[in-house]
């Protein structure tokens, strides 16, 4: 298995495991900072939290998303597939599922599946696509229960959109649910002046004829009164370290990015793991974004932590102390390393916490330190602490999530969260 690959499986199976180990983790805090009874209280108002409750559910059964692709032979697809995995995919022929219209495929490497695909390439170029086969896929689709639609039309074609723009709505109508749709633009590397094939280096004019496709294809969709969630020009263009072709399937799962000439694929993954199902948006983000999804279950927990805190510090819902707020703010930190594959111990995290609260981390200012003395650097029992403002227990809380995601998800060096603690709070009084 490609060393990569495997590191990937293991930082996903940590983060898959996250609801096991915010129980365990309650569990190790002392005694003599957190009682039982509090601790279950943390646990009630973590799993309070929406949002970060969905999270937390679509990580108990993540699952490959599932895709319908629409469009004609050369569009790209498998070229896209692969450009949104970062990986040369294998693409495996499931069995036969009851139309020649289209064709079923996993998309996967070392035995992990990345996508789920229906590939519709007989929609709009086809004579012999009658209503007959628009049932039968119509059933198909059905059964198979998409989570998206994707709409692929070539930059560089100019004819059939109105045609496929069509089939795709009768399509759509025909599956019997709603179902997020999003064009995408293929090929846009391939415009004038088609030589320049790094997105940095696209020049205006470029940029410009980009601009254009895009809003064709959005007029071409009002037109037909077809709904579509967004439009999202793409370049899947990469040169692989070998050819491909010359390769045995099992080889080709190793090659690697020699040039990565991809554009607008961040755009289109972001889309789709805010419009899709969780489960299905964790297992995009696990499999090709593992660090964007584990940074963004850390935001969730830190924005639940923050309020926390701020509780903590006005009306206890657990113990007005700092020490009890530096607890929280040790577990907060221990979620975010573990995010990023790392078991810290709790001392191991209260000490990070007290040399982050050397560079104003914690919100409190350096005075409080002082007054506060060893007790504060020791995490002192209960009932030592002094009484804080709900901004300072919010904004420090806020601040020192920050700086872990920096430090554990972006590796960010330890000399630089200096100011990222600073950018963090001013950040916080903004959104405040």
């Amino acid at each position: 298995m490609n060393p990569q690959f495997e590191e990937i499986q293991k930082r996903m199976s940590h983060i898959g495991n996250l609801n096991n180990y915010l129980e365990d983790l309650l569990a190790k805090i002392p005694s003599n900072l957190l009682t039982g009874k509090q601790q279950e209280k943390l646990m009630d108002v973590l799993l309070d939290d929406k949002d970060l409750n969905k999270l937390l559910e679509g990580l108990k059964d993540p699952r490959p998303p599932r895709f319908v692709l629409v469009g004609r032979t050369g569009v790209g697809k498998s070229s896209l597939i692969n450009a949104m995995s970062g990986r040369y995919l294998a693409e495996v022929s499931d069995v036969e599922i009851g139309t020649k219209e289209a064709l079923r495929f996993t998309y996967e490497s070392d035995g992990q599946v990345y996508f789920e695909v229906i590939d519709t390439r007989g929609i709009g170029e086809s004579e012999s696509f009658n209503q007959t086969a628009e049932s039968e896929l119509a059933t198909v689709i059905k059964a198979f229960r998409p989570d998206a639609i994707l709409f692929l039309q070539k930059a560089t074609e100019r004819a059939h959109i109105d045609k496929d723009v069509d089939s795709a709505k009768k399509m759509m109508l025909n599956a019997g649910y709603d179902l997020p749709m999003v064009g995408i633009i293929t090929h846009v590397d391939e415009l004038n002046p088609s030589r320049i094939k790094n997105p940095a280096d696209y020049p205006k004019g470029k940029l410009g004829l980009i601009e254009e496709k895009k809003a064709q294809l959005m007029r071409i969709f009002k037109e037909q009164d077809a709904r579509v969630k967004a439009i999202i020009p793409v370049s899947s263009y990469i040169e692989w370290d070998r050819d491909a072709d010359d390769l045995p399937q099992e080889e080709r799962r190793e090659l690697t990015i020699e040039f990565d000439g991809r554009y607008g694929i961040e755009e289109l993954l972001d889309f789709l793991e805010q419009s899709i199902d969780i489960r299905a948006a964790i297992h995009l983000g696990m499999t090709i974004r593992v660090n964007k999804i584990a940074e963004k279950i850390a935001l969730r927990f830190i924005k639940v932590f923050s309020a926390l805190a701020a509780t903590v510090a006005l009306s206890p819902i657990i113990a007005t102390d700092i020490a009890v707020l530096l607890s929280l703010q040790t577990v907060l930190l221990m979620i975010v390393a573990y995010l990023s594959g790392r078991d810290l111990e709790f001392k191991t995290a209260r000490e990070l916490l007290v040399s982050l609260g050397g560079i104003g981390a914690t919100g409190f200012t350096l005075r409080m330190i002082a007054q506060q003395g060893s007790k504060f650097a020791n995490l002192v029992l209960p009932g030592a602490g002094s009484a804080i403002s709900a901004s300072i227990a919010s904004g420090g809380t806020y601040a020192i999530g920050k700086a872990a995601v920096a430090y554990y998800l972006k590796g960010v060096p330890e000399g630089e969260l200096k100011q990222v603690v600073k950018s963090a709070r001013e950040e916080f009084v903004e959104i405040e």
